[in-house]
């Protein structure tokens, strides 16, 4: 979308005034798809034939996308369908745990192991007389963000853990 903003404001007025009146992504796109620049021996067609070359490049590409997410949610609803029906668990982020686990998933018995593989697990960070904890900075990093977004997700609207974290920070 960068490269066909750069184009239209480059464009020559009078097509830079057209395609300004469009609002929305898809009508700009569809807009551009259907130009019939003919031969190329100005500077109108020759911006109307980058465009629609362009935009029918991101269509393609839109349209394989969508066919890889599909067979993506396929393979992750084959591998993990129990988690996909996970409140707050989306295709990409099961897909990113079901990478940090491998092809054999019971080589991970304990939560704890779970945890230092994605570097969750609280590390000793004590010193003298003090007693602490910290997170440990080791570990799957896409697969610590993808927690990250669960955690997230689950403390907007899943009420099991908004009452966790209200019941954890009771307290303070």
């Amino acid at each position: 979308m960068v490269t066909l903003k750069t184009l239209i404001i480059n464009a020559p007025a009078d097509l830079r005034d057209v395609l300004d009146q469009i609002r929305g992504k898809v009508a700009l796109i569809r807009h551009s798809a259907a130009f019939r620049p003919g031969d190329i021996d100005n500077t109108l067609a020759s911006a109307k034939a980058a465009m629609r070359a362009l935009v029918r490049r991101w269509l393609w590409l839109h349209e394989e996308i969508i066919a890889h997410d599909k067979e993506l949610e396929r393979l992750v609803t084959e591998g993990a369908s129990d988690l996909m029906a996970s409140h707050s668990i989306a295709t990409l982020t099961v897909a990113e745990m079901l990478i940090l686990v491998g092809d054999d998933p019971t080589r991970i018995r304990p939560e704890a192991a779970f945890a230092k593989l994605c570097g969750v697990c609280p590390i000793p960070a004590s010193s003298g007389k003090t007693n602490r904890f910290r997170l440990n900075r080791g570990g799957n990093r896409q697969a610590n963000a993808a927690l990250y977004r669960v955690a997230i997700v689950g403390m907007r609207s899943h009420e099991p853990t908004l009452a966790y974290v209200k019941k954890t920070h009771a307290g303070r």
